[in-house]
């Protein structure tokens, strides 16, 4: 193929049509921490670099690309871009501040000015390759356009990438599940170089020509592969409608791009556990299954714009998380999945099989598949025709009909419980029926429901004598996981009378049972600012003799201080003017720590305040404060204690004693609060916690530890 082009000569380069990109397997076991690391399962073959040696760094660095776009028109799209998994990158970007334009691409534009006034329109149309180039020099970067300056600028601080910077073709971000920026247009090569080219250097590039200076990466795509030239990088993957015709990499603006990079290793994690893995993207809901003494988490994720595939994560402990990856995506044609939730077959002592129930949008509606496994590791889906629908005796025929959450039914089989729409004569929120197999469903009348208007069905468990609905609604304005109880498991369900919102929806939501002989936990996935999604510690279900459920302190969730590293805490000091006394100590908040303490309750009537300051920048963070009966609020606040902005008031009513001790749990952005072991909030920061705690009122026996850091998981 021959294409012209101004400045430079065109090599000629042909190559075969790849249609398909195929994955390697990932391979996961544990080594100690400190032992080195060897990648096995790896795409493609490392050559001679500085990639892989643990502390490579690119720092200055140049980007090329030879590129024909297919419009002059499309706003956004990157040729090629470095990004790592805290989201920061730099790219070559065309028209996304000023139409028709180069410009350097970052993160928030942080290194991208937004007066592109002088820089000079692009007008070559589809067949004319042309290049261009961003060299990054400390805090100067330079753009070329066929090796003339096209652009110059300072910035407060480049931005460095290490060994596992993932690069994009054809996209200019991608993180929380969601792609931004597809490139429409066709290029010929792209070059990563991990120094800054000077200006001669820049003009003698050539097409297919390396020269003197080697790259770090390049892309050819003579062999009608997305391999790097060069050895450094892993054989990129083609994505959405990407291919490569006679050498090169065709790109259609609407969801194609090929990603390259080495994935960081996997650590086992704990405290508020969170899917890394590309494969499975953000997560949301999450639901857990015990078999064997192993604890099974599963969660609804997207990997693209939307949720598209169920992942997993197992753990011995229910408290140390290694992450194994998706387990079921969304079929072909399909919009999106919903949730589910796993169950033993009710035939099991024959058949040892386990059921899955998940949702498909597929047309005008929502309905229901299953999927079976006998090690709950692997999940086959089942034939379509076990597909669940809409009964219109009872729901309406386009309505929700999602998660169908299971409970043992009297005389064999499961009941269940899902979201649905009920129609409005029948009195009922939910879905409500029965299987004597597992998978094959027949609907039932709703139960009817007192307190509550329409919402999401977490999930079902009965607890004594009662039967006990977490519920995702919205009440007062205020989204959250509220409490419903029942007599029968047939109801009706009624609003609890005390501590109806048992979890707020802003930054933890929907909760699931999970039960463990007699004791009953709950999970929960809990929700930064930035939308990325964890799961909370699990927790106890606790009941007491009125009937009322709260959420309590797991005693397995100890084993976190297990190898944890005790900290020695010196006496908070005061400070003239301030309300907050600072311990000296600063914590680890990367790793995560656990605070313990007392605090002394103020007396009934009095306007005084108890509680705790955490720091998320020199001069302000976030405070914690307890006021007379135990009533809460979290919110903003300055490091003196002033400027105090309730976002949170919690009452989880009841009575605690004079002096009740306290728990903090607190990881990056993720905070969980427990007074007397009764969970008050999950909370998540405004941003990374800097490990400067502060303690307001009388708060005392203070104790604090570290915790371990996760062993490797080898992929």
């Amino acid at each position: 193929m021959h294409l012209s082009f101004t400045g430079n000569r065109v090599a000629s380069v042909s190559g075969g049509v790849v249609k398909e990109s195929i994955m390697s397997s990932v391979q996961y076991r544990f080594i100690a921490v400190g032992l080195c690391v060897v990648v096995l399962g790896c795409v493609g073959a490392w050559g001679e670099s500085r990639v892989g040696d643990g502390d490579f760094t690119i720092g200055d660095k140049t980007l090329v690309a030879w590129v024909a776009l297919a419009n002059l028109s499309q706003q956004g799209g990157a040729v090629i871009s470095l990004m790592d998994d805290k989201e920061h990158f730099d790219a070559i970007v065309f028209g996304e501040r000023a139409a028709g334009k180069w410009m350097a691409g970052s993160d928030f534009f942080r290194r991208t000015p937004a007066d592109q006034g002088d820089y000079v329109a692009e007008r070559a149309d589809e067949t004319t390759l042309v290049q261009v180039a961003i060299v990054y020099k400390g805090n100067v970067i330079t753009l070329y356009r066929n090796g003339e300056r096209y652009a110059r600028y300072e910035v407060e601080k480049g931005q460095s990438f290490d060994e596992y910077v993932r690069v994009l073709l054809g996209l200019r971000y991608m993180g929380g599940g969601v792609e931004v920026g597809f490139l429409a247009g066709a290029i010929e090569e792209a070059r990563l170089y991990d120094k800054a080219l000077e200006a001669e250097a820049i003009g003698e590039l050539t097409l297919g020509v390396v020269g003197e200076g080697k790259p770090l990466g390049q892309w050819t795509f003579e062999d009608g592969t997305a391999k790097d030239a060069v050895g450094t990088f892993p054989e990129g993957a083609l994505r959405g409608k990407a291919f490569i015709a006679e050498g090169r990499l065709e790109l259609d603006g609407a969801g194609s791009y090929v990603e390259i990079g080495r994935q960081r290793p996997l650590v086992v994690q704990s405290l508020f556990y969170k899917a890394r893995l590309w494969q499975t993207g953000n997560m949301w809901d999450t639901w857990l299954y015990l078999h064997e003494g192993t604890y099974y988490l599963y969660y609804l994720a997207n990997r693209g714009k939307r949720w598209d595939n169920i992942s997993l994560a197992t753990s011995n402990d229910g408290v140390h998380w290694t992450e194994r990856g998706p387990v079921l995506v969304k079929g072909e044609g399909v919009k999106w999945m919903g949730t589910g939730s796993t169950w033993k077959s009710p035939k099991f002592e024959k058949d040892g099989k386990f059921f899955m129930n998940f949702s498909e949008w597929r047309g005008p509606r929502q309905t229901i598949f299953f999927a079976e496994s006998k090690d709950l590791l692997h999940w086959k889906r089942l034939e379509d025709k076990y597909e669940y629908k809409q009964d219109t005796r009872w729901y309406e025929e386009n309505g929700r009909w999602d998660c169908i959450w299971t409970i043992e039914r009297a005389g064999g089989g499961l009941y269940g419980y899902w979201t649905a729409t009920p129609k409005a004569e029948t009195g009922g929120r939910f879905g409500f029926g029965q299987t004597l197999d597992g998978v094959t469903w027949e609907a039932l009348e709703p139960p009817k429901v007192q307190g509550v208007g329409s919402g999401e069905v977490g999930a079902v468990e009965r607890i004594g004598e009662r039967y006990y609905m977490m519920f995702g609604t919205t009440l007062g304005g205020r989204r959250g996981m509220m409490t419903l109880v029942a007599e029968r498991p047939t109801g009706p369900f009624v609003a609890a009378r005390k501590n109806l919102r048992l979890l707020e929806g802003k930054h933890t939501y929907f909760s699931r049972f999970l039960r463990t002989g007699d004791e009953v936990l709950v999970n929960h996935h809990a929700i930064a600012r930035n939308a990325q999604v964890s799961m909370g510690l699990l927790k106890a279900a606790v009941v007491d003799e009125e009937g009322t459920l709260r959420l309590g302190w797991w005693q397995g969730n100890e084993k976190l201080k297990e190898g944890a590293e005790r900290v020695r805490l010196s006496r908070p000091i005061s400070r003239e003017g301030s309300r907050v006394r600072m311990l000296a100590e600063r914590l680890d908040m990367e790793r995560g720590v656990v605070l313990e303490g007392r605090l002394t309750l103020p007396t009934a009537g009095s306007d005084e305040v108890v509680g705790l300051y955490v720091g998320c920048s020199e001069t302000a963070g976030s405070g914690v404060l307890v006021y007379a009966g135990g009533r809460s609020e979290l919110g903003r606040m300055q490091a003196d204690g002033t400027g105090f902005r309730a976002e949170r008031g919690v009452d989880r009513e009841v009575a605690f004693g004079a002096k009740p001790t306290w728990r903090l749990l607190v990881k990056g952005v993720l905070l969980e609060f427990y007074v007397d072991d009764v969970l008050v909030a999950c909370y998540s920061l405004p941003s990374d916690a800097t490990g400067r705690i502060g303690v307001i009122g009388e708060v005392d026996e203070l104790k604090a530890w570290r915790i371990a850091a996760g062993a490797v998981v080898e992929r």
